[in-house]
């Protein structure tokens, strides 16, 4: 059994490797393991945590030997870290790695809260609003047409590579924000006031088509109870709008995944304006 040194530390378990090594990779891989789970598609339930831990250390094998630690190479928080051992300092250290890690991987959600946005829209209009199920995307209750909206996006997301785009956003962040500092900014609400609305914008832009149908079925509905009184209107204007719902869905699926596309142009834009305003 190896003996405890006054560090809380063994002190021949770090035998060949130096301390400031240890806790340099521990810090790296709190960032990414954050980032993995605050990410849309690694982040959600149907991932199971072995799977999550596992990526995270892949990821972060991969990505220590070239992220900068402390202003310099990864060998060069050995000699800041090394009189410390486990103390206030390593434990802040840390606090920001997981703050860091779980903000950018919130800011590459905010595509998919737009398009959740446009499901949610769709199910209320098309009268499938109450037709929950729960969507393990986002772990909660979600209505069908919500779900499909998000399946879109996250193949979409997948065939245009946005998963690389983002692997080499977390790794280039450790140049911007290297590890073994205890600065880092938050966004105020004014910095936050402009993606919010973009979502919101951009899930109206989606939902539209849909939208504006319905409400033309709506109204062609009404035109008729009015002229042919015969006609039972509030029986057959639930099938009538899920039908037209369902129609003008696919007519609008090229124009949705441009708009898709769009979005996540814009998305990677915010990536990596957060990245760099977030730890100045």
């Amino acid at each position: 059994m190896h003996q405890v040194g006054a560090s809380g530390i063994s002190p021949d378990l770090l035998s060949g490797f130096p301390e400031g090594q240890v806790v340099a990779f521990a810090l790296v891989l709190l960032r990414i393991g954050a980032f993995t789970v605050a990410m849309p598609i690694t982040g959600t339930s149907s991932v199971p945590a072995p799977v999550k831990v596992l990526w995270s250390l892949v990821l972060s094998v991969v990505i220590f030997p070239v992220a900068s630690v402390g202003g310099g190479a990864a060998t060069g928080v050995q000699s800041a870290v090394a009189p410390l051992a486990i103390s206030e300092m390593v434990i802040l250290w840390a606090l920001r790695e997981v703050v860091l890690g779980l903000f950018l991987g919130f800011v590459v959600r905010f595509f998919f809260f737009a398009v959740s946005v446009a499901g949610e829209l769709l199910g209320v209009t098309s009268g499938l609003g109450a037709s929950q199920l729960f969507n393990p995307s986002l772990g909660t209750n979600s209505n069908i047409l919500e779900q499909f909206e998000v399946l879109l996006a996250t193949l979409l997301f997948l065939a245009l590579n946005g998963h690389h785009f983002f692997i080499e956003g977390i790794a280039r962040s450790f140049s911007l924000h290297p590890v073994g500092r205890t600065n880092i900014n938050v966004l105020s609400f004014g910095d936050l006031g402009p993606w919010v609305q973009q979502i919101i914008v951009s899930g109206i832009q989606i939902a539209a088509p849909v939208m504006i149908s319905i409400f033309l079925a709506h109204l062609a509905m009404g035109i008729v109870g009015r002229v042919v009184p015969q006609v039972n209107v509030l029986v057959t204007s639930l099938q009538m709008t899920i039908l037209a719902s369902f129609l003008v869905l696919f007519i609008s699926l090229p124009s949705n995944t441009e708009t898709m596309g769009e979005m996540m142009d814009q998305m990677a834009g915010q990536f990596t304006q957060a990245m760099k305003a977030i730890g100045r």
